[in-house]
């Protein structure tokens, strides 16, 4: 689970995912009628978010952010839970280009409004372009960071990376059913992405393809075969 510090008293809505259905989407329309976090707070939740993961990693630490579209995760089941709790009053994920760094592909932030109704904190999410919501691209990144593992074990035992975070993600297939993003989550459909990452100086791409299962979460597959190693 992801660790959220709480400031100031729980005032946010309550929210019944095992209640009545239509109570429970009238709550999370309500949620999200609330305005999106903006300005000032915005942009130090977000560049705060993005410069713990710039050191944890090693990485260019930018000066200089482009912050995308907030898109709301409410429907995603760690979120969901979360603002049942009473620690969060929303979620929402943000693609946040580094304009000052070498080039790079965006960074995903998961972006709270705490249960004060004021208060953000971000989180890192991920590199790259991903139609996996948070909770499904977690598990996305552990099933696709062992692959990558094993393959790199063979390829050069020497390499003992501190870190296996991919370096980007890109979405290479979509179903002609897919269906829209539904405050985070999407209900119909399947699609295919592909996740690079770059230890010791190598690239490993790892396919992986995922498909809804119609209740809020997805299966996933790892095609062996299209693991590419490059030296």
């Amino acid at each position: 689970m992801i660790a959220l510090s709480v400031a100031g008293a729980a005032t946010a809505a309550t929210l019944d995912p095992l209640g009545d259905p239509a109570q429970f989407q009238r709550d999370i329309e309500e949620i999200n009628r609330k305005p999106l976090p903006d300005g000032e707070a915005l942009a130090r939740a977000v560049g705060a978010a993005v410069t713990a993961d710039a050191r944890q990693r090693g990485r260019c630490v930018p000066a200089k952010l482009v912050i995308g579209a907030l898109s709301p995760v409410t429907l995603d089941g760690m979120v969901t839970a979360t603002i049942a709790s009473g620690q969060i009053e929303n979620g929402w994920v943000t693609s946040v280009k580094l304009e000052d760094c070498p080039p790079a592909a965006p960074i995903r932030i998961l972006l709270f409004r705490m249960a004060d109704g004021v208060t953000l904190q971000g989180i890192f999410s991920g590199q790259g372009e991903s139609l996996a919501w948070p909770t499904l691209a977690r598990e996305g990144l552990r099933a696709t960071v062992g692959h990558a593992v094993d393959k790199l074990r063979r390829a050069d035992p020497k390499c003992a990376p501190k870190d296996m975070t991919a370096t980007d993600v890109k979405v290479v297939d979509r179903s002609a059913d897919l269906g829209p993003d539904v405050y985070g989550i999407r209900l119909k459909g399947s699609w295919r992405e592909l996740w690079t990452f770059e230890p010791c100086g190598h690239r490993i791409t790892v396919p992986i393809a995922f498909r809804t299962n119609g209740a809020g979460g997805a299966y996933w597959d790892i095609d062996g075969g299209g693991i590419v190693y490059l030296p």
